[in-house]
């Protein structure tokens, strides 16, 4: 019986050792991939190695990433752990809580000191070089923030609403009008659905209730009549869905404001030398990032020429919060230079001069912004 039970474990401990080694070596030599579909997100690669990043603790961090995003059969161990989750009674999995009301919320994840001061000194930086223009600053607040109550009770969500306090106060200095958005997206949900419930954006609504922020600190038309509120899809399902497992058969509908027809426009994919009439790509509603309607998703530099003809050149420095509501503003700006500085490779001074920007808008969201890559070296 003895032997018996030896011949099992030793059998049990090659077994398991031969699936490790496995798995490793489908980790080495399988190529890494660049998206996920299932989460609607791309994928971390594999850090450069550098003195600066491994004594800052910032490799080490991008590589836990990195070999979480590249592990062998990610997709179905994300959905087998959520499965084990759910019949275990938690609401939360890989950072989004399953909230009330059918809502998922993304956690925030407050960045470390060094991140901050970091992101912090190259937006402030950025500011200071350029005074002599007019400058709004609107960082968006999350659902986390905004939709707190439907937050399951007890989840130790991070403070984001701290951390736009902060960085309203570092930033008191800067010449740049900072705009809280907070008491703007509170009373726009009074009146409908400022978040989507499977997903990380705010909804066209809420970028609208920005929007109407925006115009009262810029001198903007903020005329709601002017732009219809149209509904693209009834059925989206976004990537906070895909990554938790949670509600997989949730939809959302997807609405945009739509300038009237005879606000005339060009948009100008810079990159890949492409324009269209149209500030939204219809084809992405038959794929799952239907999200990248807008503007046709991010893009490294969009030129929008309009018939405003009144002198004002905008650059909107942004992720993908920007992107619902950049077409609300083609009526207010002869100019919109759009710029994603996590993709952007050129000089923004030189490019800023080109264009004749007059006016920057800096446009993200608190998550985004708090991220360790989301601003460092780019604003340069």
């Amino acid at each position: 019986m003895k032997k018996k039970r030896m011949l099992f474990l030793r059998a049990t401990a090659l077994a398991a050792l031969a699936l490790v080694l496995a798995l490793d070596a489908l980790f080495l030599f399988t190529g890494a991939r660049a998206f996920s579909p299932l989460e609607n997100r791309n994928l971390q690669q594999r850090p450069a190695l550098t003195l600066a990043g491994v004594t800052s603790g910032r490799y080490e961090s991008r590589f836990d990433d990195y070999v979480s995003d590249q592990f062998p059969f990610r997709d179905a161990w994300v959905a087998l752990k959520t499965a084990i989750d759910r019949l275990g009674g938690r609401t939360e999995s890989n950072g989004v809580y399953l909230s009330g009301d059918g809502y998922l919320i993304q956690d925030f994840t407050m960045p470390s000191e060094a991140d901050y001061q970091a992101n912090l000194d190259a937006l402030a930086g950025f500011l200071q070089r350029h005074g002599d223009l007019k400058q709004y600053v609107m960082i968006a607040p999350t659902a986390v923030t905004v939709e707190r109550d439907r937050l399951p009770a007890l989840a130790p969500a991070g403070d984001e609403g701290g951390y736009l306090d902060r960085l309203a106060r570092d930033l008191s200095g800067a010449p740049a009008r900072f705009i809280d958005l907070r008491a703007a997206l509170a009373g726009a949900r009074a009146q409908g659905q400022v978040y989507y419930r499977t997903d990380h954006h705010w909804t066209s609504d809420g970028a609208h209730a920005a929007y109407l922020a925006l115009s009262a600190a810029a001198g903007l038309s903020g005329e709601a009549a002017r732009l219809e509120r149209r509904l693209l899809s009834g059925d989206f399902q976004g990537t906070l869905s895909a990554s938790s497992g949670f509600l997989p058969g949730e939809r959302d509908a997807l609405w945009a404001y739509v300038p009237p027809e005879d606000e005339q426009f060009v948009v100008t994919y810079v990159g890949e030398n492409r324009r269209s009439a149209s500030l939204f790509a219809a084809a992405h509603l038959d794929t799952r990032d239907q999200y990248a309607v807008f503007l046709d998703g991010n893009h490294p530099e969009i030129r929008i020429e309009t018939t405003a003809a009144n002198g004002r050149a905008l650059l909107v420095l942004k992720d993908s919060y920007a992107n619902c509501l950049i077409p609300m503003l083609v009526g207010d700006y002869e100019k919109i230079i759009v710029v994603d500085p996590r993709y952007f490779t050129g000089r923004l001074e030189v490019l800023m001069e080109a264009e004749g920007v007059n006016e920057v808008l800096v446009l993200y969201n608190a998550s985004t912004l708090a991220g360790d890559t989301a601003l460092r070296g780019d604003l340069a």
